[in-house]
């Protein structure tokens, strides 16, 4: 049976885009890396990009403010989507795609854990909360930081974590849909179907989850709509 793919290779990482002075330079350098993201999934060079990965999680980990973050959790959720790839569409082998697919289950299960704690404790803070956690990150010693762009950094760390309340549902949506595309494979049906659904309920316009759940229980595809094509959710 055909299934219905959400990889997510391609899904813009928005807060990469804007890389500027702001940028907390404990970070910066895994943020530079990601640039070269895009090509390498062109080139489908994908022994660069699970490094390229690797070296963002690495960098992220060493700091106790970012190793369970939402960047952090996107790094994994890319690491389980490159599997996937491989798994689905470049190999043949039954038993590599086993272990694929057992490697993706691992890192997209480690992503949705971190989006769900990182929700409980920052969803539903307000920005004048957020700003003040940030603050007290920023005023630590620490050579790294320039003292005249201290200001800098915290504000665009608060509108980053402002911007990641209102993305992160929609991220974790991706993430389920991921692991029940891998429980799908692993003949996990019914599990699939209610990871599937929680997918749903996390953003209801989620096409390739509620596809996955029609192809699984016999309806018929829903094509994404003219509107839905001329005027895509924004990211």
């Amino acid at each position: 049976m055909v299934i219905t793919v959400f990889i997510g290779l391609a899904i813009a990482w928005f807060y990469y885009g804007n890389i500027n002075e702001a940028e907390d330079p404990r970070v910066l350098e895994a943020k530079i890396i990601y640039k070269r993201y895009d090509a390498l999934a062109n080139l489908k060079n994908y022994d660069e990009i699970l490094v390229l990965l690797d070296s963002m999680s690495n960098i992220y980990k060493q700091y106790d403010d970012y190793k369970e973050s939402y960047e952090i959790a996107v790094v994994y959720n890319n690491k389980a989507a490159l599997y996937l790839t491989i798994a689905l569409f470049e190999t043949e082998e039954q038993q590599k795609k086993d272990s694929l697919f057992a490697l993706a289950k691992t890192e997209v299960e480690q992503c949705i854990g971190i989006y769900q704690e990182w929700l409980v404790k920052f969803g539903e803070l307000n920005e004048e909360q957020i700003h003040k956690r940030v603050t007290s990150i920023y005023q630590k010693e620490n050579p790294v930081f320039q003292n005249d762009k201290i200001d800098s950094y915290i504000n665009k760390r608060t509108h980053d974590m402002i911007l990641a309340q209102k993305e992160t549902p929609r991220r974790l949506s991706v993430s389920y849909t991921n692991l029940g595309i891998i429980l799908r494979h692993q003949d996990q049906i019914d599990e699939a179907l209610k990871t599937y659904k929680k997918a749903l309920d996390l953003w209801g316009n989620n096409l390739t989850a509620e596809n996955n759940i029609n192809i699984i229980l016999g309806r018929p595809i829903r094509e994404q709509t003219m509107l839905e094509k001329l005027f895509p959710e924004k990211k």
